[in-house]
């Protein structure tokens, strides 16, 4: 008699899947943890400790490999709640991005670089899940998804050439990258949920959160404007909100490249500060509006690393058929998305780098890399 789980009754939501691995998964203790992390960063070989500490979870990894696998996750949110979303599942996810990353690692280190690979591709899918609709979550998927290119990395450093895994992992790369949700969607439902603080009989949940996010709120007269503001003044503040949520959505719209979207992005968070000066009807959107240029500062510098990896394997597939890396990039690869142009390519004995030819931000002093490794 097949179970239901067999049946499918419980593998249509992935999130009951997830939550059964919260629930099994054995946390390290602290010495534990650093030792760990020690090995993800490559600072030191496995020991027995840390594979005693992947066979404690074993079934965790299974619960999370077999929800990783189901298309639909539904995490059981209750948006009703806007502001007051819990999310009971962020940190659980991410601890379980690093078990698996501790995987990884050791499946490497044992010359299983198939089943590496297959569980990198699994944590991408995990990140695929944790991308919702508030932008929390959506950088929490962000963040699972950097881990999990950054696994990929060290098993590439340390596998022999093999062009039909390489390629397999390109093929799969490539569909969960396009996969994940633009920035603007979680803009827009970033600018839905603060909206339910706009209203007048909300007036004390909004002096209730600006004074726990923001240090100087009590100094200014955002709160003195927001305790004696009548309706009118939430509905205008209401409308404001929503047309600065609109002008940050257009400009990640409209296909600029890097350095002009960012630019625009911080003009328009500039002058909405600076209006709200003297305006109260810009009140809640000064409080509320998302650094829309840092956070698509880090969405392209996700971006950009993903096409580093796939570029990566490219050069990594040619060595395995050629014995040797090219002399230059060949044409059609990814794109550096800061420049918009090829990524600056330079081969050394036993690693190559790959260059971004344009600066994330204008104040920093140098521009990004990425080292792959070749096995000796």
């Amino acid at each position: 008699m097949k179970t239901r789980s067999e049946q499918g009754g419980w593998t249509k939501n992935a999130a009951l899947l997830y939550y059964q691995a919260f629930l099994l998964y054995e946390k390290p203790e602290d010495t534990l943890k650093q030792v760990l992390g020690e090995f993800r960063a490559g600072e030191i070989g496995s020991n027995e400790a840390i594979r005693a500490y992947i066979e404690k979870n074993r079934r965790v990894i299974e619960y999370a490999v077999k929800a990783a696998s189901v298309p639909h996750c539904d995490w059981g949110y209750d948006y009703s709640e806007r502001i007051d979303l819990t999310l009971p599942n962020l940190f659980p996810v991410r601890h379980l991005a690093w078990l698996l990353s501790t995987e990884v690692r050791l499946l490497a280190e044992q010359g299983d670089y198939r089943t590496a690979l297959d569980r990198c591709v699994t944590m991408h899918k995990m990140a695929l899940h944790a991308v919702d609709k508030s932008m929390i979550t959506y950088l929490a998927g962000r963040a699972g998804g950097t881990l999990a290119n950054r696994a990929i990395q060290a098993v590439l450093a340390v596998m022999p050439g093999d062009v039909n895994t390489l390629q397999q992992l390109k093929a799969q790369l490539r569909q969960i990258e396009a996969a994940f949700p633009p920035l603007e969607n979680a803009v827009t439902q970033e600018g839905q949920i603060w909206t339910a603080i706009t209203h007048k009989e909300k007036a004390q949940v909004a002096l209730r959160v600006l004074e726990q996010d923001f240090e100087e709120f009590t100094g200014r007269s955002y709160k003195q404007r927001i305790e004696t503001g009548d309706e009118a003044f939430f509905e205008r503040n209401r409308t404001h909100w929503l047309q600065a949520i609109a002008a940050l959505v257009d400009v990640l719209k409209s296909g600029q490249p890097y350095p002009q979207t960012y630019a625009r992005l911080d003009e328009l968070e500039r002058k909405q500060q600076s209006e709200s000066v003297d305006n109260p009807d810009a009140t809640f959107t000064a409080l509320l509006l998302p650094t829309a240029h840092r956070l698509y500062s880090l969405t392209t510098k996700f971006h950009t690393h993903f096409n580093a990896v796939l570029t990566a394997i490219d050069l990594y597939i040619l060595k395995a058929k050629t014995g040797s890396l090219p002399d230059a990039l060949p044409a059609g690869m990814p794109l550096d998305l800061y420049s918009g142009e090829p990524f600056d390519y330079e081969k050394a004995p036993d690693h190559f780098t790959l260059r971004c030819r344009t600066k994330e931000d204008p104040v920093d002093t140098e521009v990004k890399q990425y080292e792959f490794k070749l096995k000796p």
